[in-house]
């Protein structure tokens, strides 16, 4: 009996492996087109971010597309179209593809937060700087967030470090709910309290341990706040700045200097890059030792 060469219905094929967003999107690019497009994105739950360069602007919503397509478990797709700037750092988005609400679950470290990267500052790349400012925190300690947004670091100290408590400050009124709702989300209720309100017009709870100021733009002009903020023995700021990469600890042992000069003594225990901002300027986390003394006491 003759044998058919048909395949059995059932006998598995090999498929092709689904485009990933790089390579479907390049099919739908000339090759000036593609030397110019950005193949990276942020992803925060179902939506995704993604930079459009003006060159591809008229195909701004076959690129929102195309993402959406090619990751599953993503939903919305918003454009940045500036940086984080205003008195609130808010950055700046636009609808592309899918649904239309940037509102998302976020979660990173066994920590989940609700968020509308329209109206806070959020950002996902820096997951890994969070975890490591929260070991830096010990077992009963006291902590002070300024700029806490909607509770990324003070939640994760919470969770993970077992602090005495942890001070989220805040004056985006945009930011308030969500982190009282992320502190009940995560079942903080009883380490976290979240201050709403100007810093400096904020009288300090407690004595801290540490104080965390992760807004580069302007956190070490917040310095003097920071120091009336500290334990009477002294404590570890954690204070986040930009500097040139040509000299990064010079340049923050400077700029720490000038506001607080020599009434204050400190000792810069690091310096630690986070991101390039630019070509020739860094993002940097420094860790200031402040110890009070009969010379330096509060």
């Amino acid at each position: 009996m003759r044998r058919s060469s048909a395949q059995p219905k059932n006998t598995s094929t090999i498929l092709d492996k689904p485009l990933s967003f790089r390579d479907a999107l390049k099919s739908k690019l000339s090759p000036a087109e593609q030397a110019r497009a950005i193949y990276s994105f942020d992803v925060l739950g179902d939506l995704a971010l993604i930079e459009i360069p003006d060159v591809l602007q008229r195909k701004r919503t076959l690129i929102g597309n195309i993402l959406l397509a090619c990751n599953p478990r993503v939903k919305k797709v918003y454009e940045k179209v500036g940086i984080h700037s205003g008195k609130f750092r808010v950055e700046k988005i636009k609808w592309l593809a899918g649904q239309k609400n940037p509102e998302t679950i976020y979660t990173e470290w066994g920590c989940t937060f609700h968020v509308d990267v329209g109206k806070v500052f959020f950002n996902p790349r820096l997951s890994t700087e969070r975890q490591r400012v929260t070991s830096f925190v010990k077992k009963g300690q006291t902590v002070a967030v300024f700029f806490g947004g909607v509770g990324p670091y003070a939640i994760q100290m919470a969770k993970h470090a077992q602090p005495r408590k942890v001070y989220s400050i805040e004056w985006n009124p945009s930011a308030e709910k969500y982190v009282q709702e992320n502190i009940i989300r995560n079942h903080v209720s009883s380490m976290v309290e979240s201050i709403h309100g100007d810093i400096e017009k904020i009288l300090p709870r407690r004595e801290c341990d540490h104080v965390v100021m992760p807004a580069p733009e302007n956190a070490i002009d917040f310095l003097p706040t920071a120091i009336h903020w500290l334990s009477k023995k002294g404590g570890l700021i954690h204070c986040y700045t930009f500097v040139s990469n040509h000299s990064p600890e010079l340049e923050a042992r400077e700029k720490i200097m000038r506001v607080l000069g020599k009434k204050i003594p400190f000792k810069l225990l690091f310096v630690r890059k986070v991101s390039d901002f630019s070509s020739s300027k860094w993002q940097v986390c420094v860790g200031i030792k402040v110890s009070f003394n009969k010379r330096g006491k509060k």
